[in-house]
Formats: C-alpha cells, structure tokens, sequence
C-alpha cells in the first residue's frame, strides 16, 4: 500500500536515508513543494519516493526500497504513483539526478519514459552524476 508519509515514519525513512547521506540531514522537512509516500507491507515501511512539485515542474529527489525487498515491484509502484501525481498537478516534465554506476536505477528510470539530458562529471564522490527528464507536455 503506498500513502502519504506522516510524522511518525520519519524515525524509519531517516535510517533508509542515511544509506544516501551519513549526515542525516532532515530530508523530510516539510515545505509547500515537498511529497514524500511510503510504501507498506505488513504494516511495515519497505520504501518511499521524496519528490517536488514547484509550480509546472517535478523533481524527484530519493527513491529508496529496503534490500530485502527490492525486485519486487515496490520501486515501480512508487514511481507510478509520483508521475500520476505529478500528472494530476498539470506538471510539464519530471527530472532527476542518478549516479551513473546505479544501473538498477537508470533501468528504472529508463522504463519510465526518463532519458538523459546532462551529465555532472565527479559529482557523486568522483562518480558522474546523470540529469535525466521525462517530459509529460509537449
């Protein structure tokens, strides 16, 4: 079941967090652009998608599915659900940024209509850093 993430998840989505960032940061700091779902089995956290909506455009910024349940559909799911959102909010492209060594990502994105438009070299730690963009208007 995929919802909207509420206070009390955020102790679960930090520690999933901190697999992209050490620091910790508080990615789930709200502001008016911020949509952040999870996705639950069992009553139980196994994934969200953090994205934003300003205005016409749509970034998402983390996508992220616990190890033991990746390949399972749950990362497909999340992102259909975030292009319908961002579909139903008359948004005209979504972008993202993905490392370039993350192939079951750029699969993901790929397989949903994402193509690359820049590359940011050594932008993850010495790692390329792909721009990628779906456009839903033409």
């Amino acid at each position: 079941m995929i919802r909207e993430a509420v206070s009390n998840d955020y102790n679960i989505l930090s520690t999933f967090y901190r697999e992209f960032d050490e620091n910790g940061i508080n990615l789930f700091e709200q502001n008016p652009f911020s949509h952040v779902y999870v996705y639950e089995d069992d009553n139980n956290i196994i994934g969200f998608i953090s994205y934003s909506i300003a205005y016409d455009r749509a970034e998402i910024n983390y996508i992220y599915v616990s190890g033991e349940n990746r390949k399972k559909g749950v990362a497909s799911a999340l992102m259909e659900s975030c292009i319908d959102d961002v579909v139903k909010h008359n948004c005209i492209n979504i972008t993202l940024e993905v490392s370039s060594k993350n192939e079951a990502g750029i699969n993901l994105y790929k397989k949903y209509g994402f193509s690359k438009a820049a590359v940011r070299p050594r932008y993850y730690h010495g790692i390329d850093g792909l721009l990628m963009i779906r456009e839903l208007i033409k």
